[in-house]
């Protein structure tokens, strides 16, 4: 059965009067009435999914609408069977311009909006308990990478014969590897564990995945979507993962960073060891530790043109980032 026989079998489950229909990206858009709605596959179940509704629920209960609200089928359920087993979704879909990366007003904007976005998204205790809270541990995590980064290392110095890809590793790791350990130690001494708590119990919750992907423009309006991975979490990795990832496509432009920062502090003033632990994320080399895994992981006897590429990009980008995460030890001073 096809993919169109699938939605066409999915879509029997929901009272919708189809006008239009289109592919887009291993998805179907579909336009009924006056809105828009995307029938996607679905990974998770019905827990995690009823998680995501609600933290979206909370978002437009205190006047934000623009989410990618699930529909319940005509079972009550947010997921839907097709008959070869695969699970769908139907989620509310907008017109919109994807976030342009490159350009600042729309990346300060972003920012800003995910400042209002981490005011709102907390959960009652029972729900968050029940659906999606675990220990958050930003040391063992430092840790457990730097024993991975320090393990390939050691393997790559143990082999007679080295590639370029293995030779770049080398002469890179003492520097990268030390920033590992100096993020550990600064985590350590700026109350992480006190901010830990504090976001446990008041179920503080994280999108997860706060990229330009997920991030659109409908003229003044902006779109969130994709909230699969919102958890209990530190709500500062969201504002980490949105400045990391701009950084790396505007060759850690320290302006643009600041201007960033700025943005989401404006809209939301940051809590005592917020702005320590946003430093410590982004001392950590984690780009690299992904990318030396990543190799470490992988078919080791062939090395891939495009992965030697991002390891010699990083290590150009170095002293561009280092000015930026300079300026932002500046702010916590």
């Amino acid at each position: 059965m096809g993919m169109d026989e699938k939605v066409d079998e999915v879509l029997k489950q929901y009272e919708l009067d189809i006008r239009t229909r289109r592919r887009v990206r291993g998805s179907v858009v579909i336009e009924s009435g006056d809105r828009f709605y995307v029938v996607k596959p679905y990974l998770g179940d019905e827990t995690k999914i009823f998680f995501e509704e609600n933290v979206k629920e909370r978002l437009v209960e205190n006047g934000y609408e623009y989410v990618d609200i699930a529909l319940k089928n005509n079972s009550e359920k947010y997921i839907s069977d097709d008959p070869c087993g695969g699970k769908w979704v139907v989620r509310r879909w907008f017109k919109s311009q994807e976030c342009d990366i490159k350009d600042e007003k729309q990346v300060c904007m972003a920012a800003s909006h995910l400042a209002y976005l981490h005011k709102y998204m907390r959960l009652s205790t029972d729900l968050a308990i029940k659906l999606n809270t675990s220990k958050i541990d930003i040391i063992s995590m430092f840790e457990k990478h730097n024993n991975e980064m320090k393990r390939v290392n050691s393997y790559i110095k143990a082999k007679k014969k080295k590639n370029r890809m293995e030779i770049s590793i080398l002469n890179s790791f003492k520097e990268f590897y030390n920033q590992g350990l100096e993020a550990l130690e600064y985590i350590k001494k700026c109350n992480a564990d006190k901010l830990c708590e504090k976001t446990i119990s008041e179920n503080r919750i994280i999108h997860g995945s706060y990229n330009y992907h997920n991030i659109s423009f409908a003229g003044e309006n902006i779109i969130t979507s994709n909230f699969e991975k919102a958890a209990v979490g530190l709500q500062v990795t969201d504002l980490y993962d949105w400045i990391r990832k701009t950084m790396e496509k505007n060759s850690w432009n320290s302006d643009m960073g600041i201007s960033i920062v700025k943005a989401y502090i404006n809209s939301r003033e940051m809590e005592t060891g917020e702005l320590e632990m946003l430093y410590a994320l982004l001392v950590y080399p984690e780009k690299y530790w992904k990318l030396v895994n990543f190799y470490y992981n992988g078919k080791k006897t062939w090395i891939s043109e495009k992965n030697y590429e991002k390891l010699e990009k990083i290590r150009n980008q170095e002293s561009d980032r280092q000015k930026f995460i300079a300026k932002i030890k500046d702010l916590t001073v």
